[in-house]
C-alpha cells in the first residue's frame, strides 16, 4: 500500500503518536550516538574534559530544536485544515452556495469528519434555500394569474356600456378577488399553523385510533358519491410526537385520496409494524401521478398537470405540510404509482404499545 494513502487512513491519535515516538527516537539516537561521542572528543583536551552538566546542556539543545521544529510542523498542519474550513465557510456567509470542503473520505479523521459534517450542512442550506426561491417562484407565479385576469376586467369595465356586459365583467373581478383572498388566507393559515402546531406539546398518540377517527370522518364526507375506506390494522401502534400536527397530516392524506377517488371508488389505509417502525400507507384508485413529477408533489403550490387543475380549489399546500410534519418526527414519506391510482408511505418510529388498540381490518363505508 502506497505509504502517503497509508498515513491519510490512519487517525489523528495516531498520526500524532507516531510523530511524538519518531521525535523522541531521533532526540535520543542524536544525543547518545551523535553529540555525546562527538562533545567527548572535543572537550577531552580541556582541563576538566567532558562534565556532566555539559551532557545536561547537550539534551536540551537536542530537545529544544526538535520541539520547535515540530511545533511548526504541527502548528503549519492545524493552520492548515482550520484554514480551509474558515475559507469555505467565508464563502459559503458570502453566498457562495456550491464551495464545499475537500475531503478524503476518511472516518477516523477528525479533521475529515468536521469537512464531511460542513459539506452535510451547506448542502442542507443550499437546498433550503433552493427551496424558498422556488416557494417564492410559486407563490409569485400563483399570484399572477389573478392579478392579470383582474387587470384585463378592470380595462375591459369602462368600455362595456350595456348593464349585461358590465356585470358579466363586474362578476369576473369578484371571482378574481375572491380567488386572491382566498390564496393569501391559505398562507396566512399556513404560516398561523406552524406557529401553533410548532408549539403543540410532544406525547404519545394512540396511532390506531387516530387512524380509525379520521377513517370515519372521511368515510362520512365520501358519502354522496358512494366512496369507501377500507383500514387495515392488526397491532398496537403509538408514537410519540404533536397530535395536532399527525392529525392534520394524515387529514390531508386522506383529503388529497378523497378527491382524486372516483366515484363509486374506495380507498385502502394500511397500517403495519415493521423492524421498530410504523408503516402507514394511503391509496386511492385515481388517476396516478407521472413518475418525473412523485418527488415534486410534496412541494407547496406545486400541481400536477393532468390532475390538479385549478377547478379543484386547491393549491397545493397540502402535501407540503404532510413532508413538514413528517419531517418533524423524524420520518419519511414517499409516493409511487399502484396502477392504477396513487399510494402515499409514511414511516414514523414505534413507541410502546398500547394495551387494548382499535386493531383489525375495518371497512367505513360512506
Amino acid at each position: 500500500m502506497n505509504i502517503r494513502k497509508l498515513a491519510a487512513s490512519m487517525p489523528l491519535v495516531w498520526k500524532l503518536n507516531i510523530s511524538i515516538t519518531a521525535l523522541l527516537l531521533f532526540i535520543v539516537g542524536l544525543v547518545e550516538g551523535l553529540l555525546e561521542p562527538l562533545a567527548g572528543a572535543l572537550l577531552a583536551g580541556l582541563n576538566n574534559g567532558f562534565q556532566p552538566w555539559h551532557e545536561v546542556i547537550l539534551w536540551g539543545v537536542s530537545i529544544l530544536i526538535p520541539s520547535i521544529l515540530c511545533s511548526c510542523v504541527l502548528t503549519k498542519f492545524l493552520a492548515t485544515k482550520l484554514g480551509r474550513l474558515a475559507r469555505v465557510s467565508t464563502a459559503l456567509a458570502q453566498g457562495n452556495l456550491n464551495v464545499r470542503c475537500p475531503v478524503a473520505g476518511n472516518d477516523k479523521d477528525a479533521f475529515d469528519v468536521l469537512a464531511q459534517s460542513f459539506n452535510a450542512m451547506a448542502e442542507a442550506i443550499e437546498k433550503q434555500m433552493n427551496n424558498e426561491r422556488r416557494l417564492l417562484a410559486d407563490i409569485s407565479h400563483e399570484l399572477r394569474t389573478p392579478l392579470t385576469n383582474m387587470t384585463i376586467a378592470a380595462e375591459l369595465l369602462p368600455r362595456r356600456e350595456k348593464a349585461e356586459e358590465r356585470a358579466v365583467v363586474i362578476q369576473r373581478l369578484n371571482k378574481e378577488i375572491s380567488h386572491m383572498n382566498e390564496l393569501v388566507s391559505l398562507l396566512l393559515s399556513q404560516a398561523g399553523d406552524k406557529c401553533v402546531l410548532s408549539a403543540d406539546e410532544d406525547r404519545i398518540v394512540n396511532l390506531n385510533e387516530l387512524l380509525q377517527e379520521l377513517t370515519d370522518d372521511f368515510a362520512l364526507q365520501g358519502k354522496a358519491d358512494k366512496k369507501r375506506i377500507e383500514i387495515m390494522m392488526h397491532e398496537p401502534m403509538t408514537v410519540h410526537g404533536k397530535p395536532l400536527l399527525l392529525r392534520r397530516m394524515f387529514s390531508n392524506l386522506l383529503s388529497n385520496a378523497l378527491f382524486y377517488t372516483p366515484a363509486n371508488g374506495k380507498i385502502e389505509i394500511r397500517a403495519e409494524i415493521l423492524t421498530a417502525r410504523i408503516i402507514v400507507s394511503i391509496r386511492d384508485y385515481g388517476p396516478g401521478v407521472p413518475e418525473e413529477q412523485l418527488e415534486d408533489i410534496f412541494r407547496a403550490f406545486y400541481r400536477v398537470d393532468n390532475s390538479r387543475a385549478r377547478t379543484s380549489g386547491g393549491v397545493g399546500l397540502g402535501l407540503a405540510l404532510v413532508r413538514e410534519a413528517v419531517i418533524a418526527h423524524n420520518g419519511s414519506v414517499k409516493a409511487e404509482n399502484a396502477d392504477p391510482g396513487l399510494l402515499v408511505t409514511v414511516v414514523l418510529s414505534l413507541t410502546n404499545c398500547l394495551p387494548k388498540p382499535n386493531c383489525g381490518t375495518v371497512q367505513a363505508h360512506a
